[in-house]
């Protein structure tokens, strides 16, 4: 249990998060912890009959529910003056739901529509497709919205078998942060939630293996009905489970490279050969990923393309980091906290992320000397060395408009032969 008390305005938020989602899932099952996160609003009541909407509307509640790689959560927003009646009303949420083959039924069509309008967007072709590339045999694990061949084979039994798996106390957080008093939030919780019995870790029973190495770079081309080009470069980043030390660099060189002053968005974006371009490192325990998209033309994508691939060099190479960068993104990692702090609707999804994915001691703040001190421009240096090197494997995907398939193919072929050691 987690809470966070602050008193600027007479609202708070619970939020139960489960270690779980896609990175549970097999060729068979994926995208089914997404439609058990639907179900379980409709498993609601002693018989599966009850109106979680109406229940949370007699609290003033808004609700909601989510599904990611790595976790599966629900939340409650709520005056402040509810919070028994919130705090009960997500512990009927979570414990003994009844599953029924007649609301799955109905569910299932919820779902599909929820995967065909994801399917219908070019940006989520183009990055399901990045996915598949990076991670091979491996994508079911990453694919959170499934397939309809999984959707439409599980049943009301083995949504069962799920909840008894992965829902059990001792797999899960609840955070309440908000205009609330802790003291009050923990004996409302033991109320609430007293009765539910801890069994057997799923995390250590259902351990994920290892995904399957990603042996030479891949390449293709996406066209659609689109105005602009997108480039997407993905690498495999470090993950928590395996490489942990290098998971704080991954971070800092993904905010260093985003500065609006870096040397990497001189390059690129005031140079003029992107319109945005964005670095990002997803981390998670397993499966994590260090990523690139910009946005650019036509007309510029072949100068582009060899600009970024000057940049990615760079940061291999000495003094590309350096001590005044990493003070400067410090100052802003501590204003990005007092701020996150006081946006209480949102500040207890991240905290519940961190609990299930990351570090919470690091979300807030602990330790801060130390791991500033941990990252520095040569450590920085030899991440980039080690995993953005050109001798590295990577995914390359652009996104371009309709007829330009066969020009495009052939500058995204030159860029990757430019680039191979």
């Amino acid at each position: 249990m987690i809470v966070v008390e602050n008193h600027a305005v007479p609202l708070a938020t619970a939020h139960v998060v489960f270690r779980g989602g896609a990175m549970t899932q097999t060729v068979e099952t994926a995208g089914v912890p997404h439609l058990f996160e639907h179900m379980l609003f409709k498993a609601f009541g002693a018989d599966g009959a009850g109106s979680f909407g109406s229940a949370a509307a007699e609290q003033k509640a808004a609700y909601n529910g989510a599904t990611s790689d790595e976790e599966v959560s629900y939340t409650l927003w709520f005056p402040s003056g509810e919070l028994g009646g919130a705090i009960g009303l997500m512990a009927d949420l979570v414990r003994d739901p009844f599953f029924t083959d007649a609301n799955l039924q109905v569910e299932r069509f919820v779902v599909r529509n929820e995967m065909q309008r994801a399917q219908s967007q070019p940006s989520y072709l183009l990055d399901a497709t990045m996915r598949l590339a990076l991670w091979g045999s491996w994508f079911p694990r990453k694919n959170t919205i499934g397939t309809d061949m999984a959707l439409f084979a599980v049943n009301a039994a083995r949504l069962k078998v799920i909840y008894d798996t992965w829902y059990v106390p001792n797999n899960a957080a609840l955070v309440v942060t908000g205009d609330v008093n802790a003291d009050k939030v923990f004996g409302e919780a033991r109320k609430a939630f007293g009765r539910w019995r801890r069994r057997e870790d799923p995390t250590a029973a259902n351990p994920v293996p290892a995904p399957p190495p990603l042996d030479s770079t891949i390449a293709f081309v996406y066209t659609h009905e689109v105005q602009t080009v997108t480039v997407q470069v993905s690498w495999r980043g470090p993950s928590l489970a395996r490489e942990a030390a290098d998971v704080r660099d991954a971070a800092t060189l993904a905010d260093l490279l985003n500065a609006d002053d870096s040397p990497f968005q001189r390059m690129l974006v005031d140079g003029g050969y992107f319109q945005s371009a964005t670095m990002s490192a997803d981390i998670n325990q397993h499966g994590s990923e260090i990523r690139f998209s910009g946005t650019t033309t036509l007309a510029r994508l072949t100068d582009a393309l060899g600009v970024f691939g000057t940049a990615v060099g760079l940061m291999g190479t000495e003094g590309y980091f350096d001590e005044a960068s990493l003070a400067a993104d410090a100052r802003r990692d501590r204003t990005g906290l007092a701020i996150a702090f006081e946006e209480t609707q949102s500040l207890a999804q991240s905290v519940g992320s961190a609990w299930a994915v990351r570090r919470l001691d690091n979300f807030f703040g602990a330790n801060e000397d130390a791991r500033a001190r941990a990252v520095t421009p040569a450590t920085l240096l030899a991440f980039a060395q080690r995993w953005l090197s050109a001798d590295k494997p990577y995914v390359i995907g652009v996104l371009t408009p309709v007829d330009s398939q066969q020009a495009v193919t052939r500058t995204v072929s030159q860029y990757v032969a430019f680039m191979k050691p």
